[in-house]
């Protein structure tokens, strides 16, 4: 029923097919309102081109467990953005959805992943560093002033468009991608 109210749309549809699958904290009710009334309204109602997005809140199947519900999601969706907060990266949930990312870049050779830091986390993190240096672009910070923010949305539009190894550094790439 909350679903459903929320605007929900079957994942097992031909139209469930999606631009962006976004998994951050929902435990947290001021990141939920964040995305819920920023997020998603500046990537799915404005702009010239709207990018549907797969939220947990308003899209998944109830029910269904929290994995399959992940995996639907991550397979469905062009990108995987995560929102990043210093209390979602100690949880199972964010664990798990960046499991499955990389297994869809293992399986596919397809590179899903995008970070959205809402707060200064992971920051001396091994990986992270290796994601800025292979793939910088992938990886945006909310801006600390709010004449940053046009410039912020319009930057995650096109990130969330263009092909992750499109925007891998010239450098690194030619070592591990086919292309």
């Amino acid at each position: 029923m909350k679903a459903k109210l929320k605007g929900y749309i079957s994942m097992n549809s031909l139209a469930g097919v999606y631009d962006v699958f976004v998994t951050y904290d929902t435990t947290d009710p001021h990141v939920s309102e964040w995305v819920m009334r920023n997020l998603r309204v500046k990537l799915e109602e404005e702009g010239e081109k709207h990018l549907p997005l797969c939220l947990e809140e308003r899209d998944w199947l109830p029910g269904v467990p929290l994995v399959d519900n992940l995996a639907q999601s991550i397979r469905y969706s062009r990108k995987t953005l995560f929102v990043l907060t210093e209390g979602y990266v100690k949880t199972g949930v964010f664990k798990m959805a960046m499991y499955l990312a990389h297994q869809r870049l293992l399986d596919e050779n397809v590179d899903v992943i995008v970070l959205l830091m809402l707060e200064p986390v992971l920051q001396h993190s091994h990986f992270l560093r290796l994601r800025r240096r292979l793939c910088e672009k992938s990886v945006v910070e909310w801006p600390r002033t709010a004449a940053a923010q046009p410039w912020f949305w319009q930057n995650l539009r096109n990130v969330v468009r263009v092909d992750n190894q499109v925007m891998y550094n010239k450098t690194y790439s030619k070592y591990f991608t086919s292309k």
